[in-house]
C-alpha cells in the first residue's frame, strides 16, 4: 500500500488519499482511509487468540447487539486484521452467535461500504472463489466490463497454482469453463491475450 501511494504520487503529482477523499464521503471515506493507512497486521503473524474473542464481542456489540450499527468499529477490525485473523474471527463469530459474519455484514451495511467489507472478508475466507466470482461479475449482464476484466485476469494469472484453482472454482460455481466464458465475451487480439493469460 505504501508503494502504491508513492507510485500514485509520482505518476499523477497528487496524493492518492486526497483523490479518494474527493470521490467518497462520510463513513465510506473513513473506511478507505483506514485501508490506505496500511496498518493491517502482517500475513505472516500467527492468529492472536487473545484478540479473537474480544474482536467477536466488539463486532457483535457494533451490529446485532445494539440498535443501529457502529460502522467505524466494524470497519476498523476488518481493515486492520490479517486474512488469517479474519478467518479465525469469522469461524469464532459463527460458533458464538450462530450466524455467519458475512450475513451480518449484508444485514447491517449497504452500498459501497457493504461491497468493500464483504470483499475484505470473502477474500480472507476463500480468495480463490472470490476471484472466480469477481471474474464472472465483469462478464454478466449486458456488456462486458473490459477494463475490469483485464485487471482481474492479469491479477490471477501471475500465480499459476492460484489460477488453476480459480478455474476449478469457476467451473464448480458456474458449471462452465472460464476460458470458454471469456471467449464468448471477447474477440480478436483482446480474446487471444486474455485466453493466453488464463491458459497460464
Amino acid at each position: 500500500m505504501h508503494a502504491i501511494k508513492h507510485a500514485y504520487q509520482a505518476t499523477f503529482g497528487r496524493s492518492m488519499e486526497a483523490d479518494v477523499k474527493g470521490d467518497l464521503s462520510m463513513k465510506t471515506e473513513r473506511l478507505f482511509g483506514m485501508v490506505m493507512a496500511a496498518n493491517r497486521a502482517d500475513e505472516s503473524a500467527p492468529v492472536n487468540l487473545q484478540e479473537l474473542d474480544s474482536d467477536c464481542s466488539e463486532l457483535h456489540r457494533a451490529t446485532e447487539g445494539k440498535v443501529g450499527t457502529d460502522q467505524i468499529t466494524v470497519c476498523n477490525i476488518l481493515a486492520t486484521r490479517s486474512d488469517g485473523q479474519l478467518r479465525a474471527i469469522a469461524q469464532h463469530y459463527e460458533q458464538k452467535y450462530h450466524i455467519a459474519l458475512v450475513d451480518v455484514i449484508k444485514k447491517e451495511f449497504s452500498g459501497h461500504m457493504e461491497d468493500a467489507l464483504l470483499l475484505m472478508l470473502n477474500r480472507a475466507l476463500d480468495r480463490t472463489m472470490t476471484d472466480a466470482v469477481q471474474l464472472e461479475e465483469t462478464m454478466k449482464g449486458i456488456g462486458t466490463k473490459d477494463s475490469l476484466l483485464v485487471n482481474r485476469v492479469v491479477r490471477v494469472h501471475w500465480d499459476k497454482a492460484h489460477l488453476d484453482q480459480v478455474r476449478k472454482a469457476y467451473m464448480h460455481r458456474y458449471k462452465r469453463d472460464l476460458i470458454a466464458r471469456v471467449k464468448g465475451e471477447t474477440s480478436g487480439d483482446f480474446e487471444k491475450l486474455l485466453v493466453a493469460c488464463l491458459e497460464g
